[in-house]
This record gives structure tokens, sequence and C-alpha cells, in this order.
């Protein structure tokens, strides 16, 4: 019965962090308009491609709702006289290819549904939003403890992630449901995942955020959750409301307001105390980031603790795959919470898979701790523990601070799972670490594999060129030797030059012989010659004086 009980959760679902790779090949005129032909290559897999056919104005839409994010893009304008010539064609085509480079290049662009649908629109419906409406509104009928008030939209990065406005029907308040599709990293069948639910439901520690409703359905799980009015840490770092849209909110934003060096190090502890209690737990979080993380009453509360076993993947997951050590559960977390200070610190996203230098000067014990989950050392080795970062410089004074102590005093951490499931919980992350693994290798291979095409492709250059050079040696060869003959013949030719024809006083003889003889044979007029020469004589040539 188990075999059946896995089956439903066993077909595969979309990763939706995987990057996309676009070319713009080609370009087709059909009926009076031209449709630009897109190939889209999806992860490291080069067979996992196919072509899309686009129009300007799809370009225009596309970029109309991607100026939210205030990010500077470079679309071509639009022109209508000419638009139809060849050679404006070929420039618009690069203008366009260019475009969507620069899209791509920002994560918070590439991740988004509208360029999703836009270059993959087989997997990514503009009506996923409709589709979690009608799931959640059905789910609470049935439960009858939360009425459903209305969608709020995209206010968070994840695709398949929807968040609803419902109101609990015994107290009158409002609160925040959250519904997530299962992920591809999901191992749990049903009947664990129920049980796992309820334990989520008993949860209580003073750094994690309470759960007041979870429960998963075919296709996914909704989460109900107070309604925290400051946001997220990413809202207080950016100074923004909850309720906006997260392309405007966190695109390019206009306020940026970094924490102090105390406050990255009280909150930093608080967040380590609850990653090191779910680790103990067997519960990896794997998702860190500012996002969520909520502040409340000088408290920071982890959010989204039932991620690992929905199986959805990491924001960081296309960072991750670049990090050939950072590969345990542990490494992740540590790695994502190294992020999440740097970002805290800044006020601004980590760009690269690693940093070694800062910006501007900080702490130098912060600049340790950085140091400890961000340096290209740390990454190559596999970076800290949780309870190593607890012992930096920066931790070493939270625990003594009065507000920490007065928190830890109000709850004391619970959180029970039964015997088998800690088994089942262990399995499952052996296995997203496995694939966190395949995954880093597929990247590796396809990195390789682009070395070698362009070794390959240099060494045909160079052959190419060594090639021309011979050619254009022998060209300069047979030419010199042609110059050399010409020079040679020339000089034979100056060496030896024909004697002079004598006047008629000197050679009066020959003169008359060679009228008398007009057609005399050749060896005639040669004895002729040799005789004239014989018979000079220099004694009657004028001196000169």
């Amino acid at each position: 019965m188990a075999m059946f009980d896995k089956s439903s959760f066993t077909r595969c679902r979309i990763d939706d962090t995987e990057k996309l790779l676009c070319t713009v090949e080609n370009a087709h005129n059909i009926n009076k308009h031209t449709e630009y032909v897109l190939q889209v290559q999806k992860g490291p897999h080069k067979e996992n491609k196919w072509s899309v056919s686009r129009r300007y104005r799809d370009f225009a839409a596309l970029h109309s709702v991607l100026q939210q994010a205030n990010i500077e893009l470079p679309l071509p304008p639009k022109k209508l006289i000419g638009n139809m010539q060849p050679s404006f064609i070929a420039e618009r085509q690069i203008a366009l290819q260019n475009y969507i480079n620069e899209v791509l290049k920002h994560q918070i662009l590439a991740l988004s549904l509208p360029l999703r649908s836009f270059l993959d629109p087989n997997n990514y419906s503009l009506a996923i939003a409709e589709q979690a409406l009608q799931t959640v509104s059905i789910a609470l009928r049935g439960d009858g403890r939360y009425e459903l008030k209305g969608p709020v939209p995209d206010i968070g990065w994840r695709i398949r992630k929807h968040y609803f406005m419902v109101t609990d029907t015994s107290t009158k308040t409002n609160c925040l449901l959250s519904w997530q599709n299962y992920g591809p990293d999901r191992c749990l069948c049903d009947k664990d995942l129920q049980a796992t639910f309820k334990s989520f439901q008993s949860l209580s520690h003073p750094y994690i955020d309470q759960i007041l409703a979870i429960h998963n359905l075919e296709t996914g799980a909704y989460v109900v959750r107070r309604i925290h009015e400051n946001g997220s840490l990413r809202d207080i770092l950016y100074g923004t409301e909850y309720s906006k849209n997260y392309l405007s909110k966190y695109g390019n934003p206009k306020v940026r307001k970094p924490f102090t060096t105390g406050q990255i190090a009280h909150y930093g502890y608080q967040i380590l105390q609850a990653l090191k209690f779910l680790h103990e737990k067997g519960i990896p979080h794997g998702h860190i980031h500012p996002g969520n993380i909520a502040i409340e009453n000088q408290r920071a509360l982890l959010m989204d603790v039932e991620n690992f076993v929905l199986g959805v993947p990491c924001l960081h997951q296309p960072q991750l795959l670049e990090l050939r050590r950072v590969s345990t559960m542990e490494a992740v977390d540590v790695y994502c919470f190294g992020r999440t200070l740097y970002e805290m610190a800044f006020a601004s996203p980590m760009e690269q898979y690693h940093c070694d230098y800062y910006q501007s000067e900080i702490n130098q014990d912060l600049e340790s701790v950085l140091q400890m989950c961000l340096s290209s050392y740390s990454c190559k080795h596999g970076g800290p523990t949780l309870d190593q970062l607890l012992q930096a410089p920066l931790f070493s004074g939270a625990p003594y601070n009065g507000l920490t102590l007065g928190v830890r005093d109000e709850a004391r951490p619970h959180l029970k799972f039964p015997l088998p499931l800690k088994e089942e919980l262990r399995a499952a992350a052996a296995n997203t670490e496995t694939r966190l693994k395949s995954q880093q290798k597929l990247v590796r291979n396809a990195k390789r594999e682009v070395r070698i095409q362009e070794i390959l492709g240099s060494e045909e250059e160079l052959k190419k060129q060594k090639r021309k050079a011979k050619k254009r040696e022998s060209i300069w060869k047979s030419t010199s030797s042609l110059a050399e003959t010409v020079r040679s013949q020339s000089a034979s030719t100056a060496s030896s030059p024909t004697p002079p024809a004598l006047s008629a006083a000197e050679s009066p003889g020959a003169c008359a012989g060679a009228r008398s003889a007009p057609g005399a044979s050749p060896s005639a007029s040669r004895s002729a010659l040799l005789d004239a020469i014989c018979a000079f004589d220099k004694n009657k040539l004028a001196r000169v004086l």
C-alpha cells in the first residue's frame, strides 16, 4: 500500500528557479509583420530546449510589466515606417537579443511569472493565480474556521505561492493565508506529511513564527499565520509595505535602511538559535533570506519552516549550484544565513556567488562572520557549522542582551515528531542533498563542455590561421623564387652585352660585305663580326688632352 501512497507525488514537478538562456535565432515576415524566433534552454541540459515565436509588441508588453521594478532595460524603440526592411530587422534582432540578456541578468526579473510565461508558455500560465484562488476557496469551505476575503497579489517572489486575506470566524481577526504547490524535492507521502503538519501546529519557539493552521491537499498546502504589519525583514530594509507588488518593492528600491552592527548581532543570534533548534529536531530550513524573517518587539521570527517538507526550491538555488562544497542542508542554511547578514549590512542583495571584499568598511567582527560564510575559501571547503557561528565574537555578547534573555524566558521551545517520522525526515533531507549534488555536478559538466568547446574552437581557429600562414608563405616563396629567376636572367644579360655595330669608316669591308651579301647566313655574319673585332687597332683612336 505504501507504493500507492507515494505514487501521487512521484510525477515530475517544475523547478521554477532553473536558469533560462534565450537566443534570438531568426526573424520571419508573416502576414505583413515580423516574428522573431527565440530558442530557449532551461537548466544545464542541452536537450531541454524549445523554440517560441514573438512579435515586437510581445516584447513591448513584457517591458511594460517589468517596468514596475524600476530597472533600466534597453528595449529598442518602435518604428512605423521601414520596419520590414531586411537591414532594419537584422538591427532589431541584435537589439532584442541585448534586451533579453539584460532582463535575464537580474534574478528578480528572471524568476518573475511575466518573463517565464513569455519564454515558456507551456509551463507558466498567467491563470495560475486564478487556479490557486479556486483551490483555496473550495478548501476553506470544508474547513469552516476561516473565511476568505480576497487575494493579496504578487507580494512574494515565488510563482506558485499565492497569498490571501482571511478572517478567523471565532476571533474575528484578519490573518494571512499562503497557498503553495508542491516542489520537486517533496519526498514525504500524504500520511507522513499530515503527521509533520500536525507537529508544526504544536511548534513553540521564541524565534519561530507561530503557525495557526496548516493543511495539505492533492496539489499543495496552505498555511495561516498572523499578519505582521511591518512586513518582513526585507520590507524593513527597503522601507516599504508588505502588501505592495514585490517587483516594485525589491527591483530597484529608492529607500535603503541598512541595520547597525548591534542590530545585526542581536537578530543574527536569534536566527541562529532558531536554525540550531530546527536542525536538532531533524528539520532543516533551507530557505533563509530576509523575506522569510519578521521583526516584532525586538524579536526575529523565522517563517516558512514548512518549505522543506513541501519540497520547493530555495531562492538562492542558482547560487548553490555553483558551489560544489555547499551540499549539506546545514551548509545551505549557513550560506543563506551569510547572504542574509550581507543584505542586512548593506541593504542590497549580494550578486556574486561568494564575496571576499566589501563595498564599504564594516565592523571587524561582522566582517569575520561574513568571511566565514561567504568567502571563496569557505565556499570551497564547506563553511562553518551553526555551533561555530554561535561562538563567533559578533554573537558572543548577544546572550547577555536583556531583550534576548527576556524573550527566551517567555516560552519553552517545543517540537516533537514520532520516531518513524524522524526516519522519514532524515531520508527526505538525504534525498534533497542528493538532488542538490546531482544538479551541481550537471552544472560543472555543462561548464566543462563549454570550456572544451572553446578550447576546440580556439584550436580550430589556430589551425586555420596556421594554414593561412603556410599558404601566404608558399605564395611568398614562389613569388620570391620567380623574382630571383628574373634577377638572375637580368644579371646574365647585363654581364654579356651585345657588341656595338661598327661604323662604315672603321669597317668598310664589313659594310661592303654586308651590302654585297644581304642574304648571307648567320654564320657568315658572325665570322665577319669576329674578323672586324680582331682587326680593331686601338692605336688609331684619337688621344684626349
